[in-house]
């Protein structure tokens, strides 16, 4: 039986990348993070922040400096007036200046983002090492995974296009702007290894990473790929109408 798994439209941004997932031992967290309970696992690391968007947080930073020194120049004997725009042009040059250091400190250090973060898929289940802690999800608690929008429950959250992955209450959500894999094929492999248990015992091979590579490869040399489907178990990304056939091993 044919299972298709549709990708919503605008989900796969142009911008997302066309990079494989990465076979990598777990000594390779070792020094810097928890290392995966498997000894390979094949990794999408989060993508570092675009220069634009860094360049973007230093220039507010910096008008709201401004805006705090000439409104102290204008109001030196008038404070009392000046109070609120104060707190929030202090308020925002703080978070915007502390993101634009994150951003940039994050380039050149092994434990800060994106070097180590990103996710896992390794025989024992989903290894998340993401800024907001980490954890390790054994196939058997995934409920959900789904490609789907931030704002599917409340349009007026953003719109921002996310691979969700649920189980045991919790969830998280993957960013595909910020992704350093194909979101499709990472969303392909989470939903075929989840669904095909029997095909697990090849996750941390060769063998895996060739299947991956082979979906990669089909996924590249279509123009806009928006759902997913496979001809024999779960799905896999494609195009409405086509059948991507699993490669050769």
């Amino acid at each position: 039986m044919t299972r298709t798994y549709d990708v919503p439209a605008g989900w796969l941004a142009r911008s997302a990348s066309r990079t494989p997932l990465r076979l990598v031992n777990a000594f390779a967290f070792a020094k810097s993070s928890t290392p995966p309970p498997d000894q390979w696992t094949h990794f999408a690391k989060l993508r570092p922040v675009p220069w634009k968007l860094v360049g973007a947080f230093a220039l507010i930073a910096a008008f709201c400096v401004w805006g705090i020194v000439s409104t102290l120049i204008q109001f030196a004997e008038e404070l009392e007036y000046a109070i609120f725009p104060l707190v929030l042009m202090a308020a925002g040059a703080l978070f915007f200046g502390w993101a634009t250091v994150n951003s940039v400190v994050s380039y050149g250090t092994r434990t800060g983002w994106p070097h180590l973060h990103g996710v896992g898929i390794g025989e024992s289940g989903i290894a998340f090492r993401l800024t907001g802690g980490d954890a390790d999800v054994p196939w058997d608690a995934v409920t959900s995974i789904r490609a789907t929008f931030t704002n599917e429950d409340n349009p007026r959250k953003a719109n921002i296009p996310v691979l969700r992955v649920e189980y045991a209450g919790s969830r998280v959500d993957l960013n595909t702007q910020i992704l350093g894999a194909s979101p499709i094929v990472t969303y392909w492999a989470l939903i075929y290894y989840w669904m095909t248990k029997e095909s697990r015992g090849e996750l941390g091979t060769t063998v895996a990473q060739e299947r991956m590579d082979g979906w990669l490869t089909q996924v590249t040399a279509t123009a806009a790929p928006r759902g997913l489907a496979a001809p024999e178990g779960p799905a896999a990304p494609g195009t409405p109408g086509a059948t991507l056939a699993e490669p050769s091993q």
